[in-house]
């Protein structure tokens, strides 16, 4: 029986794409394998802390790695990149691509001076581009900050005490079932129940299910985490009863049987500390753009607008 997943929110300013991200996986070899990271370190953001040691807040106290033409790229560049990493990236030993976040940092510097210096370099929607992808970066830096400035311990407690008066405790029940492909075969089912066969030994024999080889075993669940005709029939069962007619889902015919019954308590905070970290992020970082609107001198043309306007200006420029 399927189980409804509730996962964890996460909060992310920006949404950071890995897709074409294969370090880790294939051997990177030259130029063209490199452009894959290029991509990748492109698209992060700087603000993470180092991999292994304390960032320095002064980046002219931060250990230069690598010089480029003069430039100079710190160790709380490459700290920045590792941390944006996926998690199984990340878990591997530093020193096994340390070279290739460094030789990627060469390439997009270079890659981009040569840019700069070619007619792109005055390309006007790509200095556009280039200052949008900058202030994306410090936005996200300094938006993560303000937002663990402002939640506090206290918020946090208040937060996880409303969330506990509105739940509070909660019924599970413990069942099993029997899922067989038609009501007949489930009416079959339940005759032998009533001839005092065992349900654990019928549901290894019969069950079409994944828990059939377990006797059915559902284990302890709460309202909310099966399809609703599976809910509704299991939590009108007392605690040893079963159902004496087939219940039927999208998954075919259930027989059900309810083994015992519990009042879940509350969970912990530290257990839902991040949880509700995460969620409080999200309404936090609502407010601090609302707020930064609202002080804000903003002229902005609607879809309607910018469609009139740029018929007229294609009539011009045709005539």
């Amino acid at each position: 029986m399927p189980v409804q997943a509730y996962p964890k929110p996460t909060f992310h300013a920006w949404a950071f794409s890995f897709g074409a991200f294969s370090f880790g996986v294939m051997p990177l070899k030259g130029l063209g394998m490199r452009l894959i990271m290029t991509g990748l370190i492109a698209s992060i953001g700087l603000a993470a802390p180092i991999f292994s040691v304390e960032a320095q807040e002064d980046d002219d106290e931060a250990l230069t790695v690598v010089t480029i033409n003069g430039e100079a790229a710190t160790l709380n560049l490459v700290g920045s990149i590792i941390n944006q990493l996926p998690d199984e990236l990340r878990r591997q030993p530093i020193e096994s691509y340390y070279d290739r976040i460094v030789d990627d940092i060469i390439d997009t510097r270079l890659t981009a001076e040569a840019a700069l210096a070619s007619e792109l370099g005055n390309n006007p929607l790509l200095l556009e581009l280039a200052q949008r992808a900058s202030d994306r970066v410090l936005a996200e830096a300094w938006l993560n900050d303000e937002i663990q400035d402002r939640i506090t311990d206290d918020m946090i407690q208040q937060r996880y005490q409303e969330l506990v008066a509105d739940t509070g405790s909660r019924d599970e029940i413990k069942a099993r079932h029997i899922l067989v492909g038609s009501m007949e075969e489930a009416e079959a089912a339940i005759g032998r129940l009533k001839s005092g066969e065992d349900f654990s030994d019928l549901a290894k024999e019969l069950s079409t299910g994944t828990s059939g080889p377990n006797g059915g075993d559902l284990g302890y669940f709460g309202r909310g985490a099966m399809v609703p005709e599976f809910e509704e029939a299991s939590f009108t069962l007392e605690k040893g009863q079963y159902t004496e007619t087939p219940v039927q889902t999208q998954f075919g015919w259930h027989v059900i049987v309810v083994e015992d019954r519990r009042t879940a308590p509350a969970p912990q905070l530290q257990d839902i500390r991040d949880q509700l970290i995460n969620a409080m992020s999200v309404e936090v970082a609502g407010t601090i753009i609302e707020e930064l609107r609202s002080k804000a001198t903003i002229e902005r043309l609607d879809f309607e607008q910018v469609r009139d306007a740029e018929a007229k200006r294609r009539a011009t420029t045709d005539q």
